[in-house]
């Protein structure tokens, strides 16, 4: 069982370090090419240009309407900010990997993320855990059988967020 590929979706929430460090170390045991991911959500670009959006600030409590232009800027600076931190976590492990921002549907997103290796691959969506991902790679009884098969017919492996 040999997954050769993993896609880290991420989104402009936060990810701490450790989920980071996770990712790289999963990817490194499993000798794996990754690719992260960073989603700008087109449902919340969308939300941001209807004219009665606004965002209430924390912890001034303040409503302000939504300004697109500054999200996508914020959405920028996140996705760079996240490329520099996985850069850092991944620089041990000597691991291939590559990082893109794209905008879209999450799941489509991913969705096409996928579709592009031929190679059995490992899906860490936004907020998933890669710590649950790595115990269905190592434990036997998370239903093996299944996993072996999806694996043999080169068919993408979801690990959805606890």
């Amino acid at each position: 069982m040999r997954i050769r590929r993993i896609v880290a979706g991420f989104d402009a929430g936060a990810c701490r370090p450790e989920t980071l460090q996770a990712i790289a170390a999963l990817a490194a045991e499993t000798q794996a090419e990754l690719l992260g991911l960073f989603i700008e959500d087109t449902g919340l670009l969308d939300l941001a240009r209807l004219p009665f959006a606004a965002e209430v600030g924390y912890p001034s409590a303040a409503r302000r309407g939504l300004d697109v232009e500054t999200l996508e800027r914020a959405l920028r600076v996140r996705a760079e900010t996240l490329r520099r931190a996985l850069a850092a976590a991944l620089e041990p492990a000597a691991v291939k990997w590559t990082f893109r921002t794209e905008r879209g549907y999450p799941a489509d997103t991913l969705a096409t993320a996928l579709a592009e290796g031929h190679a059995p691959a490992l899906l860490i969506p936004p907020g998933g855990k890669p710590h649950a991902a790595r115990e269905v790679v190592r434990r036997p009884d998370l239903n093996e059988a299944l996993l072996r098969a999806l694996i043999a017919a080169a068919r993408p492996v979801l690990i959805l967020p606890e």
